[in-house]
């Protein structure tokens, strides 16, 4: 049977590696869709919303992950063999 640990940090890192992925997909998406008119700021749409407003999300929801997805879990090996 695999040990514990091994299968909690599987998971950490799967979580890590698809909000990554979704990060990226999003910036794209953000710098690349909205047009070149002033936003709120009076900046570009598209820099609010790739600079700004998609990495405040992705800083919410890294705090969700660590919050909620991650254990804090003993590294040591209490096997002596």
């Amino acid at each position: 049977m695999m040990d514990p640990r091994f299968i909690q940090a599987h998971k950490e890192a799967l979580w890590a590696l698809g909000l990554t992925i979704a990060y990226l997909i999003a910036w794209c998406l953000a710098a690349y869709l909205p047009d070149n008119q002033s936003g709120i700021t009076g900046l570009p749409h598209w820099f609010e919303m790739s600079c700004l407003l998609i990495p405040l999300i992705f800083i919410l929801l890294c705090w969700f992950m660590v919050r909620y997805a991650f254990r804090d879990i003993p590294l040591e090996d209490n096997n002596e063999d």
